[in-house]
């Protein structure tokens, strides 16, 4: 590993340790809050690491990747509540019905390239919203209302999903950058046509990379929509949350291990800031912010290092 994932490492080594030093402090500190702020940044880091399979590697990119975000949130809560399925179990699930719906139509989204995939995959976003406001057994535009946590380490569990999440996000980034499967990809992002022309199953590589994709972001929306208690599908299928993970993968780097984690926390960070000292322009102030980064870090804070 070079030595900004290694210092990814010990930066999620320490995240982990943090609730130890927040028992530790007592009362005196404002232990809900920094959680708050510390989850939110682990959320967008596991989405934005989540994308960076697709783009990074695969060179696709999803502006519609919150559908999949909503489809694991809806999945869960739908489980959950009437069902009675676990918490646990209704999230994993989650997951693997945002995998297998991207599966699915992969083989005929994915034969888009470039901007026209993007806008499809932002179609197919807006669709699967406004078709879940619509539905009865979704709650329509009032949304689902689900029970707040109660029992096991009740007050840092989310944070631990969230983490956990981060963590194995990071890994398959890992993974994926150093693998024969990662290589396949980096191929197909370079050159398509080139990459089928030596054996590459192009078609089948490009919809795992999508499906990994789905897979995360929809573990994530199923954690999301227990931390929350409440979904609806404004919240679900938020166009400005893809945006914002966008933001987090150029400003720590595209096609890094690492970047997106670092985009992450510092577009979160820098958000917390200027929505506290500038609540009436914040929009404004992080949009010039955001800017002036990609101005003048091109490559990213991971490009930085090289």
């Amino acid at each position: 590993m070079g030595k900004l994932e290694k210092a990814s490492v010990g930066f999620l080594i320490l995240l982990g340790l943090l609730p130890i030093l927040l028992e530790l402090l007592g009362e005196g500190i404002p232990k809900g809050y920094i959680l708050r702020i510390l989850s939110s940044a682990l959320m967008l880091s596991s989405l934005a690491l989540a994308q960076n399979v697709l783009l990074g590697y695969t060179g696709y990119p999803a502006f519609g990747s919150v559908a999949f975000f909503g489809i694991g949130g809806y999945t869960s809560a739908i489980l959950s509540k009437n069902f009675e399925v676990p918490l646990w179990f209704s999230i994993s699930l989650g997951g693997v019905m945002a995998s297998v719906v991207a599966f699915l139509i992969a083989p005929v989204l994915m034969r888009l390239k470039s901007h026209y995939f993007a806008i499809a995959t932002l179609a197919l976003q807006l669709a699967l919203g406004e078709m879940v406001a619509n539905l009865e057994f979704t709650g329509g535009t009032d949304g689902i209302n689900l029970p707040i946590y109660r029992g096991f380490m009740e007050d840092y569990i989310f944070y631990f999903l969230f983490l956990s999440l981060a963590v194995f996000s990071f890994g398959v980034n890992l993974y994926v950058d150093r693998s024969v499967f990662g290589y396949a990809l980096k191929a197909i992002r370079e050159d398509e046509v080139a990459a089928e022309s030596t054996g590459v199953n192009t078609v089948l590589f490009k919809s795992y990379s999508f499906s990994i994709m789905a897979f995360i972001t929809g573990l994530c929306g199923g954690i999301y929509a227990f931390w929350i208690t409440y979904i609806d599908p404004v919240s679900m299928f938020d166009p400005l949350l893809s945006v914002k993970l966008f933001v987090a993968l150029l400003l720590g780097g595209v096609g890094t291990v690492a970047g997106p984690l670092w985009g992450a926390f510092g577009l979160e960070l820098v958000s917390e800031i200027v929505w506290s000292e500038f609540t009436q322009i914040h929009g404004v102030v992080l949009g010039l912010l955001i800017v002036l980064a990609v101005l003048f870090l091109p490559r990213g804070l991971a490009g930085v290092r090289r």
